[in-house]
């Protein structure tokens, strides 16, 4: 999905055959540009805690991509993608617990730093035995105001509306300076591993239409 979405997810999101490696290329001409649009998503952090597991979800995230060919078809090729970054709003994830929330915010410095992002730099495509493709983007991933370099595994499929990614990745919050947050005068602690799940479904058009819908 950041193979072909960057996707982006991230974005294969199982992501053999010979792999291809490719750089986002600029070299096409800005009025060939088409855009990739998120028609939905589901992304979700995991994680443990000293109590139970929890759930933090949300169904907001912006994707800014450009791609000089004009189909679905073309777009499941190595070199299909110019450009990709995702923006997810800290703010818009949701939990049953809004106290853990509240620590998350405070944990992730959203007031400073009010979105996580991701951003593509280059990625490999390669068939996947069950139908598909396998996308292996690697980029880098924002949070906190922190940055680390991230690779990724995607499962991309072609679908009658576009194309869908579904991935998973494991990350450690103290990578990118963040404290595990702790609730109950540190009862509960929460554990510094959590894994990020993400489906999206992804849709072709072209740039000026992109612009108009602004």
């Amino acid at each position: 999905m950041l193979k072909t979405v960057s996707v982006y997810l991230v974005a294969g999101l199982a992501f053999s055959g010979s792999n291809a490696t490719v750089a986002a290329p600029a070299h096409h001409a800005a009025a060939m540009g088409r855009t990739l649009s998120v028609q939905s998503v589901v992304l979700s952090i995991d994680g443990t805690s000293t109590m139970n597991d929890y759930t933090l979800s949300t169904t907001t995230v912006t994707m800014h991509s450009t791609t000089a060919l004009a189909d679905i078809e073309s777009l499941l090729q190595p070199d299909a993608l110019q450009t990709l970054e995702l923006q997810i709003p800290v703010d818009s994830f949701s939990s049953e617990r809004d106290g853990l929330k509240k620590e998350m915010l405070k944990a992730l410095q959203a007031n400073k730093h009010p979105d996580i992002t991701y951003k593509l730099n280059t990625y490999e495509v390669e068939p996947s035995a069950g139908g598909g493709i396998i996308v292996k983007p690697a980029g880098t991933l924002t949070v906190a105001g922190a940055e680390r370099p991230i690779e990724l595994v995607l499962e991309v499929k072609e679908t009658a509306s576009g194309l869908q990614v579904h991935g998973s990745h494991e990350l450690s919050m103290k990578a990118f300076g963040v404290k595990p947050p702790t609730m109950f005068m540190g009862v509960l602690k929460t554990n510094d591993k959590v894994t990020i799940k993400f489906d999206l479904q992804l849709a072709i058009a072209p740039r000026v239409l992109a612009s108009n819908a602004r």
